[in-house]
């Protein structure tokens, strides 16, 4: 990601996908919504069954 966006050190930031969504999504937020969907089953367990 550095490369492509000239040394910007994303790691450091907000993180590509902010660049890449022209900040509608934080590095943060994409974690905890992927995190949030992967415990669907978990939080939703009767529906599962």
């Amino acid at each position: 990601m550095d490369r492509i966006f000239e040394g910007k050190e994303l790691n450091k930031g907000k993180g590509g996908i902010s660049i890449l969504t022209k900040d509608a999504i934080s590095r943060i937020d994409l974690t905890k919504n992927a995190f949030i969907m992967a415990l669907i089953s978990h939080i939703n367990g009767e529906i599962w069954k």
